[in-house]
């Protein structure tokens, strides 16, 4: 278990899983070019130590793969769903401390968002550089109550910034409240947060729970937080850096373009404005960046929503597990199946628990719904179109203004056997394979041609 960002980059580099890039690289494109390259080939978590400019080391796919997230919560991965799901009920007080080290360095006054911040530009046509995984940390301007969520942010320069937001985004609501008695609503963004406190801000609990007492449920212990310097709020006392400022009321700038996690552009639109009043950090602070729509962006958003589905699907067949291979807007539900009924029940209760789910797909236990080979072999092979394709036209799935037509209707598939041919499709087995050690069979490459 890795209760702070800093503790789970030490673990990988134990484990020899970071891969360091010693080699200078500049933060416009070249450094997203090369995580890209690693995130289509080896898929490796990265930690870049000189970066052109930069005031910081920057680390990025660090939560690359579902494994990672798993061990980082000292969980099992096979169980990484149904445990995050029935730790959530079990919320934990998080704990308050007096000296944190995130406020080893502080500014409130002479600091430039422009240079103190790592500027790093993702996409060809992004608008500027922007903080890609950084956690918002609110609290409701009625009742108190603490909201976490992931944010994109464009520094602008000085104090400025331009963050997207908006309802129904719980952050989103607690601005339009705030607004509404023409306030600015306090906020702090958490760069470098702990791994169940990100995974926290992505999940889809409802509105008046406390993300913060959710993380300390799924990290089995309490978050350490710390009083912020110019904001009314607890921040992560172990995080890399920590922006305060305050989102200010009926106030809107262009932001944009930006590369959005469906590999389009969100275009420029107006967004809000925060207006920075102090940076706090740790003196060696590692910065973090995440790529949307890659897989570190994958796993952080995709393992709540298996969670969301999981809940509604449990009570119609005993679950295997849910993935979401491929993208969000859709999934791939593996079940123990006792009748031929449940599968198309499974599919109805997917689609009900994300508006997002567009494409539901049901596989037999014996299929991993994480592997795509494995998924699309179910299709291949087990699907009946017929009869085991469901279309229910006109729901809308993802709401964005620009997209919203092209997201119309949904779709589940059927990729179970038939219960009355089951034995007909029991998959072949391959005696020993589990204990065998390639090693011991396979001579080493040698680098020669023959």
């Amino acid at each position: 278990m890795q209760t702070t960002f800093r503790g789970l980059l030490k673990h990988l580099d134990d484990q020899r899983l970071l891969r360091h890039v010693s080699r200078p690289v500049d933060p416009t494109h070249q450094l997203v070019a090369v995580m890209r390259k690693v995130q289509k080939t080896t898929n490796e978590p990265l930690l870049f130590e000189h970066v052109t400019g930069s005031p910081a080391a920057v680390a990025t796919n660090i939560l690359c793969r579902r494994g990672i997230l798993a061990d980082a919560l000292g969980l099992e991965t096979r169980s990484l769903v149904p445990s995050l799901v029935a730790k959530e009920g079990q919320a934990m007080p998080y704990e308050t401390v007096a000296d944190a080290p995130v406020h080893e360095i502080v500014k409130t006054d002479g600091f430039d968002i422009a240079r103190d911040i790592p500027q790093v530009v993702h996409c060809e046509r992004d608008g500027g550089a922007y903080i890609s995984a950084g956690v918002c940390i609110a609290r409701h301007p009625d009742t108190g109550e603490y909201n976490a969520s992931w944010n994109r942010v464009q520094l602008v320069g000085g104090d400025h910034t331009r963050i997207r937001m908006m309802p129904p985004q719980h952050l989103g609501q607690y601005q339009e409240a705030a607004e509404r008695h023409s306030k600015a609503l306090p906020v702090a963004i958490v760069i470098g947060a702990p791994p169940a406190l990100m995974l926290s801000a992505a999940s889809k609990i409802p509105i008046d729970a406390d993300e913060l007492q959710v993380a300390s449920a799924w990290q089995g212990t309490p978050l350490r937080m710390v009083a912020a310097k110019t904001v009314p709020l607890l921040v992560p006392a172990d995080a890399e850096f920590v922006i305060e400022g305050e989102v200010l009321p009926d106030l809107r700038e262009v932001e944009g373009p930006f590369g959005e996690f469906t590999d389009a552009y969100a275009e420029a639109a107006p967004n809000h404005v925060m207006r920075v009043t102090a940076i706090t950090r740790r003196k060696d602070a590692i910065y973090h960046v995440i790529l949307a729509g890659g897989p570190e962006d994958s796993v952080l958003l995709g393992v709540p929503l298996q969670a969301e589905v999981y809940k509604r699907v449990a009570a119609f067949a005993p679950i295997r597990d849910v993935a979401t291979p491929g993208h969000i807007f859709g999934c791939v539900v593996s079940i123990e199946k006792s009748n031929d009924d449940q599968a198309r029940a499974v599919m109805l209760a997917a689609m009900a628990a994300h508006p997002w789910m567009k494409v539901v797909v049901v596989v037999d236990a014996d299929v991993d719904p994480h592997d795509t080979n494995e998924v699309l072999w179910a299709i291949h092979t087990r699907n009946t179109p017929e009869t085991g394709v469901y279309v229910i036209p006109r729901l809308g799935s993802f709401q964005r203004a620009d997209v919203r037509a092209a997201h119309r209707g949904k779709v589940g598939i059927d990729a179970t056997a038939p219960m009355a041919m089951r034995d007909v499709f029991k998959r072949r087995r391959f005696p020993g394979i589990d204990e065998l050690n390639l090693d011991d069979f396979l001579d080493p490459l040698t680098g020669s041609a023959h």
